[in-house]
């Protein structure tokens, strides 16, 4: 990512995991349409495989900024849930 589009913010740091996140469902959608191992239709020279990998990478990274952003917030399994 460049570092002009770094999240500034908690709120940027969310907001870029909801970016990631559609992102994601995005590759999945296409991968129901169009089979995991076939070229996505935006991009002939790529699979839709190497495009959830690429996807997964980056929600992993939004996931850390916003883990980041946030780290007074228990993590789920640091506290019982009812």
């Amino acid at each position: 990512m460049k570092p002009e589009w770094m999240p500034k913010t908690r709120e940027e740091a969310l907001a870029y995991l909801v970016e990631e996140c559609g992102e994601v469902l995005q590759v999945v959608g296409k991968i129901g349409r169009f089979v995991i191992d076939n070229a996505h239709p935006d991009a002939l020279n790529v699979t839709n495989r190497e495009l959830l990998f690429y996807e997964l990478c980056d929600l992993e990274y939004a996931i850390k900024l916003a883990r980041d952003a946030y780290p007074s917030t228990p993590l789920y399994g640091d506290q019982e849930h009812g």
